[in-house]
């Protein structure tokens, strides 16, 4: 099978030829450690991955994705294939006049810092629509805040080269309704007006699905990508981060609109989600959700979800903030194996890190992907 038939096989229920494999991307910090381990990427391999036009952006880090390949279809390959990937976009910037620095176009702040050893790093860094009158001064930039198209085919292109030169599908998306919100107001101003003034929140949870969110989707759609993966997380160790009231009045609907543009278009439909979200699983299934992302085992009863949710593919589940950090290679490849084993049997089982690669040895993340080659045909 190609890797877009096995994913696209696992996704519909079906048992592949083998489990397929996933990665979300990786951080400077792990970009970093990778440059400076045995399996970094040559001069050839740069060369190759510029003639190939492959993308080199962080902390999709799809150059070395590709590292990953059998040296059949990269010279350089450390065979140890990766299935699949991400890209997403998060839109562009805006400025409003009660601020100095342009935010995110969801109303957030950013910022870029450097640390002493050097490495570079940027980050969403808290919301900036703390009052009323923030909210509606955004509202009227709604011109500023249309996606735009140009993103979405340069998102196309990167798609088509990674399956065509590197037999990897990248799924791609943009952000979910709940982080779009949150990012830019704030969780205690969503508490606050979900209680004393739920219309002005649905309003702007509105205006941010008909200005940012509708829109890109069409310009994603028109795209016809393989796989529709959006980031929206719902939860933090313990539950969520919201009521699971709450989540279903304003989050639930949007949710839906998103997973029916992807289901239209005739591609499936995954969200990555940290944290715990068992509660919300039985409403993953009433939407038609494909396919959930990360499922950290600690904070999740991943067997229960297997068998209790069996039409919801589980991707990632291979703990990275512990296991993939402090073990050894050798316990990397036995945890696999077992995961594999329990969570894979029939099908529905797409394993890799649970999120973004930060500061984990590459030699770990290499043995995660050979497992997944040596033992991916167990059912």
């Amino acid at each position: 099978m190609s890797a877009l038939e096995r994913v696209l096989t696992v996704l519909e229920g079906k048992i592949p030829d083998r489990v397929p494999s996933f990665i979300l991307g990786g951080d400077c910090d792990f970009v970093y450690r990778f440059m400076n381990s045995p399996y970094k990427l040559t001069d050839e391999d740069m060369k190759q991955l510029e003639n190939d036009k492959v993308s080199f952006m962080i902390p999709f880090i799809h150059s070395i994705v590709a590292k990953f390949s059998t040296p059949e279809v990269f010279a350089g390959g450390i065979d140890a294939k990766i299935d699949m990937c991400w890209s997403t976009t998060g839109g562009g910037l805006v400025k409003l006049d009660s601020f100095d620095k342009p935010l995110i176009n969801n109303g957030g702040t950013f910022d870029v810092v450097v640390k002493e050893d050097g490495i570079p790093h940027s980050w969403y860094t808290g919301p900036a629509l703390l009052k009323k009158e923030h909210i509606e001064e955004y509202w009227e930039k709604e011109k500023d805040l249309k996606p735009n198209p140009a993103v979405f085919r340069n998102l196309s292109r990167i798609r088509k080269t990674m399956l065509e030169k590197y037999d990897i599908v990248v799924s791609q998306g943009i952000t979910g309704p709940f982080e779009n919100c949150v990012f830019g107001i704030g969780h205690a101003n969503f508490a606050r007006f979900a209680r004393k003034d739920p219309s002005f929140l649905q309003q702007h949870i509105d205006f941010q699905w008909e200005t940012i969110e509708e829109p890109s989707l069409k310009l994603l759609m028109n795209q016809k990508p393989d796989v529709v993966m959006c980031g929206d997380d719902y939860g933090f160790n313990r539950g969520l981060q919201i009521s699971v009231k709450q989540w279903r009045k304003y989050i639930k609907p949007k949710l839906a609109e998103y997973i029916k543009y992807a289901h239209d278009g005739g591609t499936k439909f995954v969200v990555h989600s940290c944290g715990n979200i068992g509660q919300i699983f039985p409403d993953f299934v009433e939407i038609g959700i494909d396919g959930v992302e990360s499922l950290k085992p600690k904070n999740n009863d991943l067997k229960m979800y297997r068998e209790k949710y069996p039409e919801i593919t589980l991707i990632g589940t291979i703990d990275d903030s512990e296991m993939l950090i402090y073990e050894s290679p050798k316990y990397v490849r036995n945890s696999v194996k077992e995961s594999i084993k329990v969570l894979g049997k029939k099908g529905g089982y797409i394993p890799g890190p649970t999120n973004f690669l930060l500061d984990q040895p590459p030699e770990n993340i290499v043995a995660l992907f050979k497992a997944i080659q040596e033992f991916g045909k167990i059912y």
